[in-house]
């Protein structure tokens, strides 16, 4: 999520700083703003282009759920997804926030793993930015040189910023360095399609169980569409038009 702004709002900089390294470190954000409460946020809001809101409940000044009602309130942010982070479980604040339009709600404390699903959800809600993910690809194949070899994997899903596949695993791997790809499509309106060269970022490293012989891991990698050519980001470009008229899966979280 490279090009997704985000705004982290809580009056305890701890958790301002543990949310802004997730989105970081798990997510690849590379817009990250922080308020200390309700009425910092709205001047950033004001001043910036944020396309996520994730605010505590209770603050000074300006609190969670004004914030969120003024936010609700206002045209330019009116459909912008908004994750209230609280410490207030019962089920009358959860009402109250859905009420007022909450995108996700949640509980503190929380795991890094559950902040990443939860930016996932709100984020899939939406249709926008043109970066849907496709499953259900044509035979496909990725190879990526990490210096001394070259890995092989299979693509799980793709979108406009990136994809997931599965390879197996090398210590030569490391997250956020740029690295060369080849993808091979196949079987693609009755041809093949080589998209290179294409550059990305590992930002997640996950390993797969079950496999004996060998280890295998997911991939998720960022495109560095900086460093892309023409040639390749209209190759790209079309290969993403192309399997949104194939019998596709659109990704979404439940």
């Amino acid at each position: 999520m490279q090009d997704v702004s985000f705004l982290v709002v809580d009056d305890c900089q701890l958790v301002r700083n543990l949310v802004r390294t997730t989105l970081v470190n798990r997510l690849g954000a590379e817009n990250v703003y922080t308020a200390e409460d309700g009425k910092e946020a709205l001047e950033l809001l004001d001043a910036r282009h944020i396309d996520i809101i994730i605010a505590d409940w209770q603050m000074p000044n300006l609190d969670g759920e004004e914030l969120l009602k003024r936010v609700r309130k206002s045209k330019k942010h009116s459909k912008t997804p908004f994750i209230m982070m609280s410490s207030l479980g019962d089920r009358e604040h959860v009402v109250c926030a859905i009420q007022h339009g909450v995108s996700q709600y949640m509980m503190k404390p929380f795991t890094a793993d559950k902040l990443e699903e939860t930016v996932h959800k709100s984020w899939n809600t939406i249709s926008r930015r043109g970066a849907v993910r496709l499953s259900g690809l044509p035979e496909h194949s990725v190879r990526i040189r990490t210096g001394s070899r070259t890995l092989s994997g299979q693509v799980k899903n793709i979108s406009q910023s990136g994809m997931l596949l599965q390879s197996p695993y090398s210590r030569e791997m490391h997250l956020f360095n740029t690295y060369e790809l080849e993808l091979d499509v196949f079987e693609l309106n009755g041809g093949n399609l080589l998209i290179s060269p294409l550059y990305a970022v590992p930002v997640r490293i996950v390993a797969v169980e079950g496999f004996v012989d060998t280890k295998m891991c997911q991939l998720a990698l960022r495109f560095n569409r900086d460093m892309l050519n023409d040639t390749t980001k209209r190759h790209l470009d079309e290969l993403l038009k192309q399997l949104g008229g194939c019998e596709t899966e659109l990704i979404q979280d439940n």
